[in-house]
């Protein structure tokens, strides 16, 4: 009889702490509250998994609270801005499995593109994160350089970089092409910070034909010539090139010369005083 009623308490134990045990599911739909409640927008699919997320980095965020990110493992799009996080701190990334689309805006403590390696993603964006200057004062070699940092994004086909101490040189145009073999959109700025400045040649931009771009979007180029704008049009596969010269110009003899040689592809340029960068617009009917 006491070995009996010992069975029966061990067998009861055992299925309330199995029962009390949380599932990915709730937890992800605990994250989703919490996250809620702290000002992250979360979109979820039919069967309240969350698929979008995006913050504004208002408010008093901690690194715990991005934490619960990794908690939303259906997760597709994400954008966060202002993120207080070290290079340590993005860990949580690794466990989106389906994570396609990664925006980061204005990120102020990492000092290199590394936590953003090793991703699923097909879109990547790094807007204004000017920690990759102030962190690397004293490290103008990694300053200058950051680009070869990011690594192993087999997915990979939009890379937007920009507002950022990221402006490349040949050797960093050669990383771009020769890691991510698929890129088909690429958005690159050639603003560099004082004593880090780099310089593309025409014969530098020939990787790029290496690539089945589609979209090439330049900002303060105002460096290039007509020979870069030929290297240019000899990428075969563009079909559209995006010139921002609401900071710095681009002499119009050198896009004509694109526009000359490619007349099949789109050219929208973006002058002093436009209210966004270029667009290529529908024609109209």
């Amino acid at each position: 009889m006491k070995t009996r009623c010992l069975i029966i308490l061990v067998v009861f134990a055992t299925f309330v702490s199995v029962a009390s045990v949380p599932t990915a599911a709730d937890e992800e739909t605990s994250a989703i509250e919490r996250l809620t409640e702290k000002g992250f927008e979360i979109r979820t699919d039919s069967n309240g998994h969350a698929i979008r997320l995006m913050s504004s980095g208002k408010g008093d965020l901690t690194a715990a609270d991005y934490q619960l990110i990794g908690k939303l493992t259906h997760l597709e799009q994400m954008g966060l801005n202002a993120a207080p996080l070290k290079a340590d701190e993005w860990q949580f990334l690794k466990a989106l499995p389906r994570l396609k689309t990664l925006s980061i805006w204005h990120g102020h403590h990492f000092a290199t593109l590394e936590p953003f390696s090793g991703l699923p993603v097909e879109s990547l964006t790094i807007g204004g994160c000017m920690g990759l200057r102030d962190l690397n004062k004293d490290a103008p070699d990694r300053l200058r350089n950051a680009i070869t940092t990011l690594h192993d994004l087999p997915h990979l086909k939009k890379v937007s970089l920009y507002h950022s101490p990221l402006a490349p040189d040949d050797t960093h145009l050669k990383h771009l092409a020769q890691n991510f073999p698929t890129l088909e959109d690429l958005r690159l700025d050639f603003s560099a910070p004082r004593g880090s400045e780099t310089l593309i040649s025409p014969n530098g931009l020939k990787v790029l034909q290496t690539l089945p771009l589609k979209v090439l979007s330049l900002e303060n180029a105002q460096t290039f010539t007509t020979e870069h704008m030929a290297a240019i049009a000899d990428i075969r596969s563009l079909t559209q090139l995006l010139i921002d010269c609401r900071r710095q110009p681009v002499a119009d003899d050198v896009i004509d010369t694109f526009r000359r040689q490619r007349p099949d592809v789109q050219v929208a340029v973006a002058q002093p005083g436009d209210p966004g960068p270029p667009v290529v617009r529908p024609p109209k009917r």
